[in-house]
């Protein structure tokens, strides 16, 4: 009996310090479009996996041009794909309509993967993949970015990479596992079991979804809206943010108020938001206490797409980080599939150093050369031309995006 109680003992210890060394091993790692290796690294880890990945994308290239694609295309991720060894599902709604959706997915599936779709009206937006949950080499990829080209080279974009992160794998595996099991097959069907990841309760990780109420398995007490006003709340000195766009009531009502008591506050936005940015002064243009700036590159400011900032992140305090797919908009809210990262005290750390640096890169980007943009312009009137629509990406503020529109209102 006294020898069983030893035995027992023994496994605890191993078992304890087993759990120590992974935790040691965990980190978090942040990588920003267009300057870092993202599709790479993606790459590498679906050739390291050992049994299953779990993806959801929004968008992604399917060509060889993608090192995720030259990855799959692998002979020795095939070799595994083919054998059953690695098994791969694929959730892809898809920003396309009809049939490059459809050819995508063929595209997916003649890989060897598992293709599902949602096809419920509600846009899928996440982008993440989940790689051997439950396994000691666990891994989680997440962030703005879609796994495209575009995105790749030319959009302002972070991606998180968690390394053996259990509740970062828990909590994206449990929310593929949902959405999952409410999709729709689009071929053939492969045999795997929801793989099952342990819940840790990490201190420093917090993940929000709004899955529930699209899905209507749950009606959860707060939306990502409230995620976010609740961090505005909580800021004592700083907030820095980038994202797309900021159309949010409640987060612009609570971002007036923390600059009313005393909140520095900074936003950088895309230029599809400087639309109707003039219906949102009181809260982004007239608050004293917020200083917005806007991502430009196109004198027709319809033409946003091209190089966007696609970035969704704040900074609280120089200590917390909130950043996931979550586009600040109501229609976000409404009628999207979203997800919420937040990370604060060690596991912000890990992080807080590359996204600060990648705020203070946007909030000055070509504002240097802006002088020089503008003599070009008048050159080109002069020489009785049009200037050119599209140039280098200059982040502006408001009002000298209205002097500049009004000086050239017609480009070529």
């Amino acid at each position: 009996m006294k020898s069983k109680r030893v035995i027992l003992f023994l496994a605890a210890v191993f078992l304890f310090v087993g759990l120590l060394a992974q935790a040691a091993e965990a980190k978090v790692q942040v990588m920003f479009h267009p300057r870092d290796p993202t599709l790479e690294k993606i790459g590498e880890w679906v050739t390291e996996a050992q049994s299953h990945i779990d993806i959801i994308m929004y968008n992604l290239d399917v060509t060889d041009r993608s090192a995720f694609i030259a990855a799959l295309k692998s002979e020795d991720v095939q070799s595994r794909l083919a054998s059953g060894e690695l098994k791969i599902r694929f959730i892809y709604e898809g920003f396309e309509t009809g049939p490059e959706k459809q050819e995508k997915m063929q595209a997916l599936e003649e890989l060897g993967l598992d293709v599902r779709f949602l096809g419920k009206g509600v846009k899928v937006h996440h982008k993440f993949a989940v790689i051997d949950a439950g396994l000691t080499n666990e891994r989680v990829v997440t962030g703005s970015a879609n796994w495209s080209m575009s995105s790749y080279r030319n959009y302002n974009e972070n991606v998180l990479f968690f390394d053996r992160e259990g509740e970062a794998t828990y909590q994206f595996q449990t929310e593929f596992n949902r959405i999952w099991a409410a999709a729709k097959e689009f071929g053939h069907a492969l045999e795997i079991e929801d793989p099952v990841a342990v819940e840790r309760n990490q201190r420093g990780l917090d993940f929000f979804f709004n899955t529930e109420r699209h899905l209507k398995i749950g009606k959860p007490e707060t939306g990502l809206t409230d995620e976010i006003v609740r961090l505005i709340e909580s800021a004592e000195s700083e907030i820095q943010i980038a994202t797309t766009r900021s159309r949010l009531v409640p987060v612009m009502e609570a971002l007036k108020a923390a600059a009313e008591r005393g909140v520095s506050i900074r936003i950088v936005l895309n230029q599809d938001d400087y639309h109707d940015l003039h219906e949102r002064a009181e809260w982004l243009i007239d608050a004293p206490g917020i200083e917005t700036r806007v991502k430009f590159f196109n004198l027709n400011p319809s033409n946003y797409m091209a190089f966007q900032m696609h970035n969704k992140f704040m900074i609280i305090d120089h200590k917390t980080v909130l950043t996931g797919s979550f586009n600040w908009s109501q229609s976000a809210e409404d009628r999207h599939i979203e997800n919420l990262v937040e990370l604060n005290g060690a596991k912000a750390r890990e992080v807080l150093p590359g996204y600060e640096e990648e705020f203070a890169y946007l909030w000055d980007l070509g504002r240097d050369k802006f002088t020089t943009l503008q003599k070009r312009f008048e050159k080109s009137q002069e020489d009785g031309g049009l200037p050119k629509c599209g140039f280098p990406s200059t982040v502006l503020k408001v009002e000298e995006i209205q002097k500049l529109l009004a000086q050239f209102p017609k480009c070529g």
